[in-house]
Order: C-alpha cells, then sequence, then structure tokens
C-alpha cells in the first residue's frame, strides 16, 4: 500500500509552511526587477545596491546552510561570473553622463536573474528540510555555492562594467 501523499499536497504544505518574510523578499526582488524592465537613470551608489544586496543574500545562504568552508566555492563563482560577462558584456549599452550618473537601457535579465537566485534558494532550502544530511554534502555545498556565487557575481559583473564605461567616457573641455 503506498502512503505517500500526491505531489499536489506536498506542495500545498510547504508553501503554508513558507514563513511570509520569503514571500516579501519575492514580493521586492520583482518589484525592483521589474523597474530594470524600463530605461532608467541610475546614480553610482543605486547601482551598487543590487550588487551588494545580492551578494550579501547569497553569502548569507551559502554560509549558513554550508558553512564556511563553501565560501571559497561561492567566491569561485563570483570570478566565473565576472569571467563571463567579458562575453557577454551585460548591459550592452550604457550611456554616462557627466553628472556620474548613468543611462540604462530597459531589460529582462535583471528581474530573471533575481527570481533565478530566489528559486535556487527556496529549492534548496525545502530540499534540506527533506533532507537535512544534505547540507554535509561536499558536492552539493560546492555546487550551489558556485550557483549562488555566480547569479549574484552577474550583478557584480554588471555594475562593475557600467562603472567602467565612465572611465570611457570623453572628457569635456571647460569653454
Amino acid at each position: 500500500m503506498n502512503t505517500n501523499p500526491p505531489l499536489s499536497m506536498v506542495v500545498i504544505e510547504i508553501l503554508k509552511h513558507t514563513p511570509n518574510w520569503v514571500w516579501a523578499i519575492l514580493a521586492a526582488i520583482t518589484l525592483l526587477g521589474m523597474m530594470q524592465l524600463r530605461e532608467h537613470r541610475v546614480s553610482r551608489g543605486r547601482l551598487l545596491l543590487a550588487p551588494i544586496g545580492l551578494a550579501a543574500y547569497s553569502l548569507w545562504g551559502t554560509s549558513s546552510v554550508f558553512g564556511a568552508a563553501a565560501v571559497p566555492a561561492w567566491l569561485a563563482g563570483v570570478a566565473l561570473a565576472l569571467l563571463a560577462n567579458r562575453a557577454l558584456r551585460w548591459p550592452r549599452t550604457i550611456e554616462p553622463a557627466a553628472d556620474g550618473r548613468f543611462t540604462l537601457r530597459g531589460s529582462p535579465w535583471p528581474l530573471l536573474l533575481m527570481w533565478t537566485l530566489f528559486v535556487l534558494r527556496y529549492a534548496v532550502a525545502v530540499t534540506l528540510v527533506f533532507h537535512p544530511a544534505l547540507a554535509r554534502d561536499g558536492t552539493m555545498a560546492i555546487g550551489v555555492a558556485a550557483l549562488y556565487g555566480t547569479l549574484s557575481g552577474l550583478f557584480t559583473a554588471r555594475a562593475w562594467r557600467v562603472l567602467q564605461s565612465a572611465q570611457r567616457m570623453p572628457a569635456v573641455r571647460a569653454a
């Protein structure tokens, strides 16, 4: 006799037991990502908010679940993202302004990457509820930490590329 509940029941129970603050984070990153869908101007400070916030979120997720030993894999993921963005060239169109701000075209990529990081963190948390021993599995720790680092690192790479565009801006001479 099969005593396993149907998948739909398991999913409903998982969703019912998810803390409200998790849904608040999802709402916040969705709002932030939707703001990136249209052309917008950002200051240096605002440009750095997403990379710092997502790096903290993913590094916290890595170290709280897998411990400090997984941090090198997270850093390797960040380094991979920085290297990958040399080829991806994200964002492709950057217009630095004389006032130090930047105009960026709208893009779905920030929203999709934030959702991906959220879903990955959520899936890992749910998996560890059902299989807590996986938190001590070195292969899982390295793989998840590297993924967290790569996803959040893409935002760091994006910010780096935008900031670099200001250095390539020709100097404006006083009349």
